[in-house]
């Protein structure tokens, strides 16, 4: 597999545990998403988002123990949250980029089960609110507030 990580020297290359482990993470959320994408009022779904819960505790410890692996790997020493180049460069390490990626992964995971379960209360779908909260996070929320406002200001007539 070829890649600019030679042209990067700021970054070390995953190796194949790293590449596991990302294609793992990925995986985790994945039915949960496409349950509540693809068939957001089924039983199914509504048994998959009750087990959230136990997903985000595991991605919770999997964030913390790829931190302290990360922190260990480097010189010990915490990044300096104040400046945004020793951010970058840690994040350049396979341990505090997984780490990194599992915050997403937990944090998008938790704002798309309240994405789904306000558009279930209100009896709307929110498939595309929902797609955009798995691959861009933030994008979905907002759309979803959007949609909601609108609504909401319309009396429910859209």
């Amino acid at each position: 597999m070829s890649n600019d990580i030679d042209q990067r020297p700021d970054l070390t290359p995953f190796t194949d545990w790293h590449r596991t482990a990302w294609k793992v993470l990925n995986a985790t959320t994945m039915p949960v998403w496409l349950a509540m994408i693809v068939a957001p009022r089924s039983r199914l779904t509504a048994i998959l988002v009750r087990r959230i819960d136990v997903v985000l505790a595991g991605l919770g410890l999997t964030y913390v123990g790829l931190l302290a692996s990360g922190i260990s790997q480097g010189d010990g020493s915490l990044p300096d949250i104040a400046d945004p180049d020793s951010i970058r460069s840690g994040l350049g390490q396979p341990e505090a980029f997984l780490a990194g990626w599992t915050h997403y992964l937990a944090f998008d995971l938790l704002a798309g089960r309240w994405v789904w379960e306000q558009s279930l209360a209100s009896g709307r779908t929110a498939r595309l609110p929902l797609l955009l909260t798995w691959w861009a996070g933030p994008a979905g929320v907002t759309l979803h507030l959007a949609r909601r406002r609108r609504w909401d200001n319309t009396g429910g007539r859209v």
